[in-house]
């Protein structure tokens, strides 16, 4: 096995976990339809972390054993990625529209993991950042579309907006503070502690809407959403992610963000039967340009190794790339 095909694998990670994202948009209307948001977000997260503690028990280092900084660095990473993003992503909805939410915390995510990661941690902006940035915010915005974006403009919609590019700030930043602190302690110590210390952090606020008519009342669907949001777009998704911070970095993978509002697109068109509009495939051309302008020569070539990997899992039996003809050493291992 090269020291390639690994790193291959990660980026095909990453692209599955903007598909399972990708979905959260859905999963969280049926949510919410019947249960409050930080109410909502207990439930998520808090499921996500007896999950996470279930499966990793043995591997989780005690917390007592953990040095001082450690649990500053985990406390941010609860802070930032559990209880801010949510509280302010939730929060915008109450006063601009979802489509805007597609649009700006994705590019806030990602201008602001590279500018920490940058200022902080010294490291160099990918090669083509600002051109392949430009062409993911194209992208996005022709994906949710430019009559959408316009809708409701007022006071109130740019109180939302601000809400959503700090939720997309504070993901970034979690992005970068994630990989300092799996420097330190494990994937898996970083994402369960982080997850439940955010958890810790929603539940007051939670308790302020007082769930419990709701919670008895709530539907079959919303409980299936609850469900999807702990194990797809949390456990699953949070660790696929983590391993591309750890494995190629904060910068390059927060890029990928900007393939979420894609993904979300194509599934509404597959699932629900949703009128897809050509502007639509123009954006979404778009933004995986700007993805890949930004990963650099040799973070494309990688990318081009998962999509075609994950091609020929998902069409078994058909020639996917230029790799396709023979199968590769060590498949199905």
């Amino acid at each position: 096995m090269t020291s390639r095909e690994p790193l291959a694998r990660v980026y095909a990670l990453i692209l599955l976990t903007t598909l399972l994202w990708g979905a959260t948009a859905v999963a969280g209307k049926l949510v919410v339809r019947d249960i409050a948001p930080f109410t909502a977000g207990v439930l998520r997260y808090g499921l996500a972390g007896v999950l996470l503690v279930a499966i990793f028990r043995r591997q989780l280092p005690d917390p007592r054993s953990l040095a001082r900084r450690d649990l500053v660095l985990l406390l941010w990473v609860g802070l930032l990625g559990t209880f801010l993003n949510h509280a302010f992503f939730f929060s915008a909805l109450l006063f601009a529209p979802a489509a805007h939410g597609a649009l700006i915390p994705p590019t806030a995510g990602a201008i602001s993991t590279n500018l920490v990661a940058a200022r902080m941690g010294g490291d160099r902006l990918p090669h083509g950042f600002v051109l392949g940035t430009l062409l993911c915010v194209a992208g996005v915005a022709l994906l949710v579309q430019p009559g959408r974006l316009a809708e409701g403009v007022g006071t109130m919609t740019v109180l939302g907006d601000l809400l959503f590019f700090l939720g997309g700030s504070c993901w970034g930043i979690y992005s970068y503070v994630s990989k300092v602190t799996m420097e330190r302690v494990s994937n898996a110590a970083t994402l369960t502690y982080g997850i439940l210390i955010g958890t810790a952090l929603l539940i007051p606020v939670a308790l302020l809407e007082r769930p419990w008519p709701a919670l008895a009342a709530a539907r079959a669907q919303a409980w299936g959403g609850v469900g999807y949001l702990a194990v797809g777009a949390t456990v699953l998704a949070f660790l696929w992610w983590n391993a591309g911070l750890k494995r190629v970095g904060a910068g390059r993978t927060a890029v990928f963000t900007n393939l979420v509002p894609l993904s979300g697109v194509l599934l509404s068109w597959l699932i629900l039967g949703e009128r897809l509009a050509p502007l639509q495939l123009v954006g979404g051309l778009l933004a995986v340009a700007g993805v890949v302008v930004c990963q650099g020569p040799e973070g494309r070539g990688l990318m081009r190794q998962a999509a075609r990997a994950l091609l020929a899992r998902a069409l078994p039996g058909r020639r996917v790339g230029r790799g396709a003809r023979r199968p590769p050493t060590g498949a199905g291992t």
